[in-house]
């Protein structure tokens, strides 16, 4: 009887044991449904809010294309709000910033796209450009040589040619000579660095190095009035008063108005 008992006992015991079981497995896999919900339905408002930013960021840099550089930043300032983790937004802030000469919240926002992806080259060199435009040469180089560790990089002829801008404001021509030839290694039609190419041989003294490198870039951009007023300035200096008019003159046809063409136009009367 005892054994039949136990037995007997055992048998109730498994049942409601295998009952309470299932009761748990039920209320389980409920409770995960409900979290597996929660979690899609944060996930689809999260990439419904990234869309938002994404939006709100094309808007901004349409704004600023347009120059409206008030209207772009109060876009992209919005977009780093709802996106706050997007180095691309944070970086495209830092500009805008930048473009309203607002520079000491541009260097905010490159931080803080550099903490996000400490190899973000194109933030590296943008961020260098801000130490350039205030004039601290040493933290910029330093800024455009981590731009350039990234083997990825896709122009470095930009990092390049702030090197070789910094180290032409620090006086030392030979290293900014040096970092325009690695620029236009990488990219021969930069006709920016070619003129700035230009300016390091003319204070090197070099000047038919010069006069080469403002005709390399005319070569590529016929259009382009700096290097034409720069090879006008450095022929006027060296006496080819012809070759400078007709330089000068050039200037001007491209560029009537403006700064370029008010010294234009002084030089042009001494080179008569």
């Amino acid at each position: 009887m005892t054994s039949v008992k136990i037995l007997c006992n055992r048998k109730t015991f498994l049942s409601i044991l295998k009952y309470h079981c299932l009761g748990r497995l039920r209320r389980s896999t409920l409770l995960f449904i409900c979290l597996l919900s929660i979690c899609s339905a944060c996930s689809a408002n999260r990439e419904l809010i990234k869309e938002k930013a994404r939006a709100r960021e094309e808007l901004g840099l349409s704004y600023i294309q347009q120059g409206n550089l008030k209207a772009g930043l109060e876009n992209l300032i919005e977009a780093a709000r709802l996106d706050p983790d997007n180095p691309e937004i944070h970086n495209e802030l830092a500009l805008a910033y930048k473009d309203n000469r607002l520079y000491k919240e541009a260097l905010a926002h490159f931080e803080k796209a550099l903490s996000l992806r400490p190899d973000f080259s194109e933030a590296w060199n943008n961020r260098g450009t801000v130490y350039l435009l205030t004039g601290k040469w040493d933290s910029a180089i330093n800024c455009f040589e981590k731009a350039l560790t990234n083997v990825t990089y896709r122009t470095p002829e930009f990092a390049y040619n702030n090197l070789g801008l910094a180290y032409y404001n620090k006086g030392d021509y030979h290293k900014a000579i040096e970092y325009y030839g690695q620029a236009l290694e990488t990219s021969p039609s930069y006709v920016v660095c070619h003129t700035n190419l230009g300016l390091a041989y003319e204070a090197a003294r070099k000047w038919e190095k010069a006069v080469d490198a403002y005709q390399r870039a005319i070569s590529y951009e016929p259009k382009y009035a700096a290097a034409h007023f720069n090879l006008g300035r450095l022929y006027l200096k060296l006496g080819r008063k012809a070759e400078a008019a007709q330089e000068l003159s050039q200037t001007l046809e491209i560029e009537p108005e403006g700064r370029l063409a008010e010294e234009a136009k002084r030089l042009l009367e001494k080179a008569k």
